[in-house]
């Protein structure tokens, strides 16, 4: 009787990507208050409003609903429904969602579970088109619902930041007692609090979550609260606090290493590096990345060290820590000469030629820059050629070496000719060493 669309809950990081697309601009800010009026008649009780709504029948004396006639308002509500959705299909936005508003707001009448189908309904649509009003009135009372769930979970309500507290009233939570019923609606509540990109409300609800899943004495209980673990980290990197989701990683890296899964450990450790990265804390990515190293080493997953090593150069190069960058660019070339990946070679020692510029180890460039040549040509990169033979050029004229520095920009010009670019450059080089 209650028709309602049902949607899935996923807790995989393509799921989640396909609901933050907006940037964090759009978002409902809390500077951007709900008109007070809209809100109270939004969110109060509508058998104690002054206006009693019409589709509310009358009772010649003060008693809750019977059975039979929340029937008859729910046959009321599905109706109402549907003439908003033949509104908003002909095109008529406006009045569909203010038969929308009316909708959720009665179905408080009828129990919390139809309410909250109706927010979930309304809130993809809502936020579909962009409407800010609905999606901040939706918000505030999913808010509500999910302050009374924790009221029941014995978890303190927070004060609201779209303005006010939100007392967890008891009716109008969804917690059963039931685990596996509890998570399956818990589940439901972050999908819409997802959709509604209120991120700080969706992380308690994950964190509860977790709580569940370590409380439950079944056999899946490690594995859920596992994967929920994973969600809220993948969560936390899709609104880039990175911060937070290194302390998930952490977690989950140590529950892996004493279980002694080694898949895991990879997977959890490539995360860490890169969150850890994007956190800017460059020294913790690299104790990350050095893991990995042995951990790929040992799995016999050669092929990812070439890009990793220069990761790591890469980074202790940004601390200024240059012994280490060239330990680490040089281990790296010498993989990927290995690996036969002569593109991240040419990267590694054009990488390398430029640090030795930096700390004016000209001959260490100048050999570095030499070796590059073979090492274009055997990516056949012409244009990484001609930048080497320049770089060459350069380095031969600061030592004074003019027949060496003019060699090496006329194999540049030819290269250049070859790949129809302008030639004033080279040109002016050589006249530059022939004079």
């Amino acid at each position: 009787m209650y028709t309602r669309l049902r949607y899935a809950f996923g807790l995989s990081i393509s799921l989640l990507s396909s609901l933050l697309i907006a940037t964090v601009s759009s978002l409902p800010a809390s500077a951007q208050q709900v008109n007070p009026q809209v809100r109270q008649d939004f969110l109060e009780d509508p058998l104690t409003s002054e206006e009693r709504d019409p589709l509310l029948p009358e009772l010649p004396v003060n008693r809750p609903y019977s059975p039979l006639e929340k029937q008859a308002i729910a046959r009321s509500l599905d109706q109402l429904n549907q003439e908003a959705q033949q509104l908003f299909a002909a095109g008529q936005t406006d009045a569909a969602f203010a038969l929308w508003r009316r909708e959720i707001k009665l179905w408080r009448v009828i129990g919390p579970t139809q309410e909250f189908a109706a927010i979930r309904q309304v809130a993809t649509i809502a936020w579909a088109e962009q409407r800010i009003t609905d999606v901040q009135l939706l918000t505030l009372r999913t808010r509500e619902l999910w302050d009374a769930m924790k009221t029941s979970l014995g978890v303190p309500a927070e004060e609201d930041t779209l303005g006010g507290p939100s007392p967890g009233v008891p009716e109008d939570s969804l917690i059963t007692g039931a685990a596996t019923a509890d998570l399956a609606t818990l589940d439901d509540l972050a999908q819409t609090l997802i959709t509604l990109r209120d991120v700080d409300s969706t992380v308690e609800v994950y964190e509860q979550t977790i709580v569940i899943a370590a409380a439950s004495d079944t056999a899946e209980s490690d594995f859920n609260q596992t994967q929920r673990q994973i969600a809220l980290a993948e969560l936390h990197v899709e609104w880039f606090q990175f911060a937070e989701a290194t302390n998930v990683y952490l977690t989950l890296l140590n529950k892996a290493r004493s279980q002694g899964n080694t898949e895991q450990e990879i997977a959890y450790l490539e995360q860490l590096a890169y969150t850890y990265q994007q956190a800017d804390a460059l020294l913790n990515a690299t104790r990350a990345q050095t893991d990995l190293v042995g951990l790929y080493q040992a799995q016999g997953e050669n092929e990812k060290l070439p890009a990793l090593l220069i990761a790591i150069a890469q980074n202790y190069r940004t601390l200024n820590l240059h012994t280490s960058a060239i330990d680490y660019y040089r281990a790296a070339y010498s993989r990927a000469q290995q690996e036969q990946q002569f593109s991240f070679s040419a990267r590694v020692l054009q990488d390398l030629g430029s640090l030795y510029e930096s700390l004016a180890l000209t001959d260490d460039a100048l050999g570095t820059y030499t070796l590059l040549v073979p090492v274009e040509e055997q990516a056949y990169n012409d244009y990484g050629i001609m930048n080497a033979h320049d770089k060459i050029g350069q380095l031969q004229r600061r030592q004074g070496n003019t027949l060496e520095a003019l060699k090496a920009f006329q194999r540049a010009l030819v290269i250049a000719n070859r790949l129809g670019l302008p030639e004033d450059y080279f040109v002016e080089q050589i006249e530059s060493v022939t004079q």
